[in-house]
């Protein structure tokens, strides 16, 4: 169990920080559009679709660095003054109720978003017409990444049922 939590978490965090670096490059093309754009009235097509297509990939690869960092939305009312044992719990309903269906739901439709972009060896519709099937196959990579780190965070809270303490990575 500690060694499957330790692969994922470490995995995705390595993930997580390499994606940080992308920020730069995305702002560099941000700026250099709407420089060109508001100053010199020349907008570029490839900046725009480069910049969307970064920070979508951006957004999908993140999820599951975002799930381990505990960066998603969360209502804790009940949840933050509830002993770590009745936190477990919690997670344990919330991860078999919601997290998992939704996981299969979404790695089953990108699957097949993903294979039919390749096999049709997707472009994008502009004059400039990038590939898009690479950055489609991101949307499956992101959710497996995110199905994986939820794993982690389900026998994570398996530790704090069984514990009664905060699983400390």
């Amino acid at each position: 169990m500690n060694t499957a939590i330790r692969w994922i978490d470490t995995l995705n965090t390595l993930i997580g920080k390499a994606l940080s670096f992308i920020v730069y490059i995305l702002l560099v093309i941000v700026l250099y559009e709407v420089v060109s754009r508001k100053f010199f009235g020349t907008p570029t097509i490839w900046g725009f679709e480069l910049s969307y297509m970064l920070y979508g990939f951006l957004f999908m690869m993140g999820y599951a660095y975002a799930l381990k960092s505990k960066s998603h939305v969360n209502i804790d009312i009940f949840y933050s003054r509830a002993t770590p044992r009745k936190q477990g719990i919690l997670d344990i309903i919330g991860y078999l109720i919601f997290f998992f269906p939704f996981i299969y739901f979404g790695l089953k439709a990108s699957y097949q978003f993903t294979i039919q972009s390749w096999q049709i060896m997707e472009h994008s519709q502009s004059t400039w017409a990038p590939p898009v099937y690479p950055y489609k196959t991101t949307l499956l990579i992101g959710f497996f990444l995110l199905f994986l780190q939820g794993i982690s965070e389900f026998l994570k809270a398996i530790y704090k049922v069984k514990t009664g303490e905060m699983y400390e990575s």
